[in-house]
């Protein structure tokens, strides 16, 4: 997927202020970034490691700039998490997976059983399938973990995904995956074991699970579906 920025900064993070803003030295001068995705990114953001920014669309933003991505492992992760859904609409309309080919209709944004569920799908013959995305950009020893911090609104989207199954719905959730050192997937029962219990509930009930692999070039500004990964329930 082509993104529509025109170009990127870089810069070098100093440090998180709160969960959502963050210090940041561009040419020798510190700015304010606004960090996006809710997770912890401990393993990505400490003092010194390179940052992509960009601009705001908002001129009247609080921050100076946009959290991108974060230099890890020789290669950019994405931590942009307001771009998950747009990433996978667009996998989706190009039926660049596998998995969702016999789905042709595409809602976003559902309401279900006091829960909002990313996407609806729907195929010819009528099948529904819920679809849930989660960005993952936790990385050990080649293993793709989810979450990075204990996930009270993940826990009640499988709920909600394990409830729509109850009443003849299919039901699957996305692992978006954008680090390029990711070969499988496990959730991370250390950090969230409540999450990586109901994981495994959800799967025994049907629920599909897709770990899915994409990768950012910086020299092109796009973001390209690689891979899907095996994954394992085992203990992180």
């Amino acid at each position: 997927m082509k993104l529509n920025y025109n170009f990127m900064l870089e810069g070098i993070f100093i440090k998180r202020l709160n969960r959502f803003n963050s210090i940041v030295n561009v040419d020798g001068r510190l700015f304010t970034a606004h960090i996006h995705d809710p997770g912890r990114l401990s393993e990505l953001l400490h003092r010194g490691v390179k940052v992509l920014l960009r601009k705001h669309n908002n001129p009247n933003a609080k921050t100076n700039f946009y959290l991108f991505a974060v230099k890890a492992d020789s290669c950019w992760v994405l931590v942009d998490s307001a771009l998950h859904n747009r990433i996978i609409m667009h996998a989706l309309n190009e039926n660049l997976l596998e998995d969702f080919k016999v789905f042709k209709f595409f809602r976003r944004e559902v309401s279900f059983n006091k829960c909002r569920i990313d996407f609806l799908l729907k195929s010819d013959n009528d099948r529904l399938l819920l679809l849930e995305v989660k960005g993952c950009t936790l990385v050990k020893d080649g293993v793709a973990i989810f979450p990075d911090a204990p996930t009270l609104r993940g826990l009640k989207h499988l709920k909600c995904l394990v409830n729509s199954m109850r009443i003849g719905c299919e039901a699957a959730i996305i692992f978006l995956i954008t680090h390029q050192a990711a070969e499988e997937f496990a959730p991370n029962w250390s950090t969230d074991p409540n999450f990586s219990r109901m994981l495994v509930k959800a799967y025994n009930s049907g629920l599909k699970i897709y770990p899915y692999k994409f990768i950012l070039n910086v020299e092109n500004l796009s973001i390209n579906y690689v891979a899907k990964l095996p994954f394992s329930f085992k203990f992180s």
